[in-house]
């Protein structure tokens, strides 16, 4: 239709109860938030790959867990049988 433009929209946004009712409105929209999640979890794996403390947390936490340290031995054994 024509009716807005861009400076009209940023307008809109300013309106902290109109944002309010739309982060409320999809929250409450299961389809709306499997999106929100898969795209703020691309953003963090893009952030977090690149990472070194990450990588460290990652791999102190995954040591730590002895069922994972079970599928690197056998990884290993694997790779070398």
């Amino acid at each position: 239709m024509g009716f807005l433009d861009s400076s009209d929209v940023r307008r809109l946004l300013q309106d902290g109860d109109l944002k309010a009712d739309i982060a409320k409105a999809v929250a409450e929209d299961p389809s709306a938030m499997d999106d929100l999640a898969e795209d703020i979890a691309d953003e963090l794996e893009d952030e977090l790959e690149d990472d070194p403390d990450f990588k460290k947390q990652l791999i102190d936490a995954a040591m730590g867990n002895p069922q994972f340290k079970q599928k690197v031995v056998r990884e290993i054994m694997d790779d070398i049988g």
